[in-house]
């Protein structure tokens, strides 16, 4: 085994060679840390809450077999809440309730991420999201895979942060386009989005009570 001090030697060299420091340099450079997340907000004291504004509730679905016929491609509400009760280095975790105006409640679990920075930052754009929205309960239908998946960014609207989402699912059959500002709700408080029914046609729960009915609160 070689001594100790060529080993050290071996190893600053790499350095060197891989970094172009000066041994010096090499010697006095910090060790890298993991960057603190600006977007760390999201899952504290018990997460955050969101849901879908009266005003984005719109999305559209069709009939996969003929999705040019005006009659298979329709509006409906969605109104869909979060609980974003995890965040670990840049990914979330929580559960989802899906409610469209036709249908009963579906129950989701996501997995998404948040880009790290300040957002619009040239060369460093933070706040990009993306997330996976995996399926507890069925749409119905034909049985087939449910896949929902969503992109967007974290910016602000009215002076607070929301989520711009766009999001497509569904099943072989039928599919769902939507995009919204999700907005916060605080949990606990006197906003009508805690004690009072969300707004979309057939919706006449709050959004606590619709977590729980999915057993999420």
């Amino acid at each position: 085994m070689l001594p100790a001090k060529y080993l050290v030697a071996m190893v600053t060299c790499l350095i060197m060679i891989t970094t172009g420091l000066s041994p010096e340099v090499a010697a006095k450079s910090p060790k890298s840390e993991p960057q603190t997340s600006p977007w760390a907000w999201l899952g504290e004291n018990g997460g955050t809450y969101w849901y879908v504004p009266s005003e984005y509730l719109k999305a559209y679905t069709w009939d996969t077999d003929d999705p040019s016929n005006p009659n298979t491609t329709v509006p409906i509400d969605d109104q869909t809440v979060w609980h974003i009760e995890k965040f670990d280095d840049g990914f979330f975790f929580g559960p989802v309730v899906v409610k469209f105006e036709d249908q009963p409640p579906l129950c989701q679990y996501m997995i998404g991420s948040v880009t790290p920075g300040p957002p619009s930052t040239p060369g460093q754009p933070g706040g990009r999201v993306e997330i996976s929205f995996n399926g507890i309960t069925e749409l119905p239908g034909p049985k087939s895979p449910t896949i929902t998946t969503g992109t967007g960014e974290l910016v602000k609207q009215r002076g607070s942060w929301t989520f711009l989402m766009q999001m497509a699912s569904g099943t072989q059959s039928t599919q769902v386009a939507h995009w919204a500002y999700m907005q916060q709700c605080i949990a606990g408080s006197d906003q009508p989005c805690w004690i009072d029914d969300l707004p979309g046609k057939g919706v006449d729960k709050s959004l606590q009570e619709l977590l729980a009915d999915c057993g999420a609160i």
